[in-house]
């Protein structure tokens, strides 16, 4: 009997980390899922349910930068293994808290293990691939993650109604010890030298405004392409609540919209390495308002056809901002990582709080009309500063 060949092009370093990536997002989601659960065990507010995940934006706003400056210092791939221990066990936890304090605490806990993770995650990927995959395997990477995000709802609620909240946090843990041997088995080391360097608060913070400036056309795109994927996927799930929905309506809606968005990085990464960067990310970033804008004023099938639309396009751009901006500051890759899809990912999450104050003042609906528009803000700058920024040719 014959077994098929493995392709030579296939890297088995992007394979485990795509996995851990999968296996880390598919718990690091939960809170949406669980969000009406929490909401109503607890009695509290739209204004309260987003600073939960304010909550988690400011870790990430704060531990990514730090781990990324850290993970480009050290060869071993740790927070891959810490990471996703940490994201699982407190976000599988959250059904079962008693208090809105507990509560807190588990999304803290959740939040800093995702952002210890994807800094080394993201960043790990310009060390295992040649420069000339860097997209396409940025974009392999982004799909695990993704498709994580994708199946986490329908994950969620299976766990939840078949172990119920006690066990849950155990049974969800399994694939996370799993995966975390794949990593020390197939990645013991991430780079062959230790880079030589003081870690100081004075080092960090000048190797993190140095990059900051070299990146900021491309950070501002993913502030608002973060918030904006964020929100949607956060207050629509209280607007489906209060529209008479129950958890399966919520997630069977959450993953019809998360599945869309699963496919289209790998076409987006594609088509940037063949007609430019700045246009796939400008196209996307004018084209997701054009499907949000209506998809918040309707409803039905409608609504969330246009909503699976937009989120799609914006989902497209990920692995997309992502290569252009390690191409810009290529000698700190996890630090590019942690603002480009950590700060920006913590500074939408911290904006969801005010935006959950305007739903409270406005209605679900103006804030979800509000998170369409988002992504048209930054256009004008990023056009603007693009090209002033040293871009590899071609990479346009």
């Amino acid at each position: 009997m014959r077994f098929p060949r493995i392709p030579a092009s296939f890297n088995p370093k992007l394979a485990v980390l795509s996995l851990s990536h999968f296996v880390n997002d598919v718990h690091g989601v939960f809170l949406p899922t669980f969000l009406p659960i929490i909401v109503e065990n607890l009695g509290i507010s739209y204004a309260q349910a987003g600073l939960l995940k304010s909550l988690s934006g400011f870790i990430h706003m704060i531990v990514q930068p730090m781990s990324g400056y850290l993970s480009d210092l050290f060869r071993r791939p740790w927070a891959l293994i810490i990471g996703p221990f940490f994201t699982s066990l407190g976000a599988a936890m959250l059904p079962a808290a008693p208090t809105y304090a507990i509560s807190f605490l588990l999304v803290g806990l959740h939040s800093i293990g995702s952002a210890v993770y994807h800094p080394l995650g993201h960043g790990g990927v310009g060390y295992v691939v040649s420069s000339s995959r860097l997209a396409f395997s940025l974009s392999i990477f982004a799909v695990g993650g993704i498709l994580g995000g994708t199946v986490s709802p329908l994950y969620a609620i299976f766990l939840y109604r078949t172990f119920g909240p006690v066990l849950l946090p155990i049974v969800a843990l399994i694939p996370v010890v799993a995966t975390g041997y794949l990593v020390y088995r197939y990645i013991p080391l991430l780079k062959e030298e230790r880079e030589h360097s003081d870690i100081s608060t004075a080092n960090f913070m000048k190797t993190l405004w140095v990059t900051y400036r070299q990146i900021l056309p491309v950070w501002s795109v993913a502030v608002c392409r973060d918030t904006s994927v964020q929100g949607i996927k956060f207050f629509l799930p209280l607007l489906i609540a209060s529209r008479g929905g129950d958890l399966i309506n919520i997630g069977t809606i959450l993953f019809i919209i998360s599945i869309a968005g699963a496919v289209t990085p790998m076409m987006g990464g594609k088509l940037a390495d063949s007609i430019g960067r700045r246009k796939v990310i400008a196209f996307a970033m004018i084209g997701g308002p054009c499907f949000m804008i209506p998809a918040a004023v309707t409803s039905g099938v409608i609504s969330i056809a246009l909503f699976t639309a937009g989120n799609a396009l914006l989902q497209a751009i990920l692995p997309v901002t992502g290569a252009a901006a390690q191409e810009m500051a290529p000698r700190h890759r996890s630090v590019v990582a942690a603002l480009v899809t950590g700060l920006s990912f913590g500074l939408g999450g911290l904006l969801l709080a005010p935006i959950g104050a305007m739903a409270d003042s406005m209605g679900l609906v103006a804030a979800l009309v509000f998170l369409g528009i988002l992504p048209l803000l930054p256009m004008p700058m990023f056009f603007v500063q693009w090209s002033r920024i040293g871009v590899p040719a071609g990479k346009e």
